[in-house]
């Protein structure tokens, strides 16, 4: 089918939400590594389909973006399928570098080569799967929340919700949608000054009248936000990776498209 994604990306048919049940219906691909063609590089993401699918009714997607240096495998290990069964969960393979697989950190670095990996996941799975592209949502870890943030800026329109542990603001928002922000006081790699500029932004953007409380431990949710939520979860430690901040941001991202 490396034949058909390369239509569909040349012609630029990154499916849009009226095709987001082309597949429904049909039989879909069990979970597994999937390999797929982005320009000249050969890119990997493993998918975990919830057992219990009917291949009929759409169903959320989370991509889970892994720090550099790591996999996939370490992705699964921090934010598993078994936290929201319903879900079509992505994991995908960083660019293989020098030091292990990485993430671009900034929009346009690289020639976008990881933006470009995930129109090239969407399409593949507008393809194969029955997902709900209005329930597409994005977290990453360190440098992976560095590409989280650059695709809640570039693919804005595409994603529902975003989830961003321990990493720093790639750019500005652009858009209003649920965002949960992971951070360690203690954090050396990335300080935690980090995390208040985010949960600032997001906040203005999100309409809400005053920011999430910051250097308390514990999740905090931005004020009256009038278009979405904005949640800062502070951590008394380093930079490392809060289990607790898994089911936080997928209870929050769960809510999303449900009647109150």
């Amino acid at each position: 089918m490396k034949w058909l994604l390369t239509l569909l990306m040349t012609a630029g048919l990154l499916a849009s939400p009226a095709s987001a049940w082309a597949s429904c219906g049909a039989e879909t691909d069990r979970s597994g590594t999937i390999t797929i063609d982005v320009g000249s590089a050969t890119r990997v993401f493993v998918l975990k389909v919830p057992s219990g699918g009917d291949g009929r009714t759409p169903a959320p997607v989370l991509f889970a973006l892994h720090p550099y240096g790591v996999n996939a495998t370490y992705m699964q290990s921090r934010v598993s399928s078994r936290l929201w069964p319903e879900a079509i969960m992505v994991y995908p393979e960083g660019f293989p570098g020098r030091g292990g697989p990485a993430w671009q950190g900034r929009p346009g670095e690289a020639d976008d080569r990881d933006v470009a990996f995930f129109d090239a996941m969407l399409a593949w799975l507008d393809a194969h799967e029955c997902i709900d592209r209005q329930r597409v949502f994005v977290m990453g870890y360190s440098n992976g929340a560095a590409l989280a943030s650059v695709l809640a800026c570039a693919r804005n329109t595409a994603i529902a919700g975003v989830a961003i542990a321990s990493g720093r603001q790639a750019c500005a928002p652009t858009g209003a949608k649920p965002v949960v922000l992971a951070h360690g006081l203690r954090d050396a790699s990335i300080g935690y000054q980090q995390a208040i500029q985010a949960a600032g932004s997001w906040s203005k953007v999100n309409q809400c009248s005053a920011p999430p409380k910051v250097e308390t431990p514990g999740c905090f949710a931005a004020t009256s936000c009038s278009l979405a939520s904005t949640i800062l979860c502070t951590y008394p430690g380093g930079h490392e990776y809060n289990s607790a901040f898994s089911r936080e941001f997928i209870e929050a991202f769960q809510k999303v498209g449900k009647k109150p």
